[in-house]
């Protein structure tokens, strides 16, 4: 009696187990293709739910199957590793890519700074952003003029536009401004110069894309405007665009700045796939640069085009701002 029940048990728990499985590699694979998601506004609030809140749970899902793990099957065990590197894939481990360090390139480098600054330009948030580290070029968002020319007395040429900000060792020209009003809102989001660089000239894009805020606030709180939410995702796609499309029509490109998005958001894929991150490129383990109280994600970019090979890159460790500042070095590719 008392073996029938247990082989009763055994079959439920096996068929629960099996469940639990598909449950799995169903999400692995729906959090995996984030990136290729169709531009459908059935899937925004959806979309950004998985973009933009903490990640972990995937993992702490998956490990779940380890309670079933005496009833899975050989091929279901056997499946199991890949679905806990979809998870740490989906929590954005990164591991440099091998081509990173095979280069024949020699020569002059040059060094780029991105940090949204947040609460302005005083001193006192500017004094642990990473700055001693000398980078050529220093690019902000979210920047007040005021102190930034103390802090950055040594740098030659500078200008702030929007709080949009440059300090730059090198000459450059300011080419073009993207601003809002082109789909009804306000402030810039761009900024593009051409830099003359030991490395030649370069084209530069200093973005701060439209935040995607009002949605996730909606999330927490639980009231969902769609409305509002196919505007955000709208401007945030026109956004995106207009800068691609300067992209794919210069050379020697770098575009830096807090883009508002994840590398795994369907907006970037479509748009900036084309050129290469650095912190993908050449990063090691998990570079959030966004904080919460309790996790984390990484926003802020800097992309640069095949005409450069990356020799360094790192996520500064900041206690100003929610932001942590990306810093990356370069030298030419050929």
């Amino acid at each position: 009696m008392k073996n029938k029940q247990g082989k009763k048990q055994g079959k439920i728990i096996k068929r629960l187990g099996f469940g639990y499985f598909i449950g799995c590699c169903l999400i692995s694979l729906l959090v995996t293709l984030l990136p290729y998601w169709p531009h459908s506004n059935s899937l925004i609030i959806a979309k950004y739910a998985l973009l933009f809140g903490p990640r972990w749970w995937l993992l702490v899902v998956v490990l779940g199957l380890f309670c079933f793990w005496r009833y899975l099957s050989m091929r279901q065990r056997l499946l199991s590793p890949l679905l806990i590197l979809l998870s740490l894939n989906y929590l954005d481990l990164q591991l440099p890519s091998m081509g990173s360090y095979f280069s024949a390139s020699t020569g002059p480098e040059i060094s780029l700074l991105s940090a949204n600054i947040g609460g302005g330009g005083s001193i006192k948030s500017l004094e642990n952003i990473g700055f001693g580290k000398k980078p050529d070029i220093v690019l902000l968002q979210e920047a007040r003029r005021v102190s930034l020319a103390k802090v950055f007395s040594h740098y030659p040429y500078k200008e702030c536009v929007s709080g949009l900000c440059i300090f730059s060792q090198f000459p450059f020209q300011k080419t073009q401004v993207l601003n809002r009003r082109l789909f009804g809102g306000w402030g810039d989001f761009a900024v593009f110069y051409q830099v003359h660089t030991p490395l030649g000239t370069v084209s530069l894009a200093n973005v701060h894309f439209e935040t995607p805020r009002s949605i996730l606030m909606g999330l927490i709180y639980r009231y969902f405007d769609f409305q509002l939410a196919k505007s955000v995702e709208s401007n945030r796609q026109f956004e995106s665009d207009l800068v691609s499309l300067w992209s794919q029509s210069t050379s020697n490109t770098f575009i830096v700045g807090d883009f508002n998005m994840p590398q795994d958001e369907n907006i970037y894929q479509r748009n900036f796939s084309h050129l290469n991150n650095a912190i993908d490129t050449k990063g090691i383990g998990f570079n959030a640069t966004k904080h919460t109280s309790w996790y984390g994600v990484r926003i802020d970019h800097i992309l640069y085009s095949d005409d450069f090979k990356i020799t360094a890159v790192e996520v500064i460790d900041s206690s100003s701002g929610d932001h942590r500042p990306v810093m990356a070095t370069f030298r030419l590719a050929k």
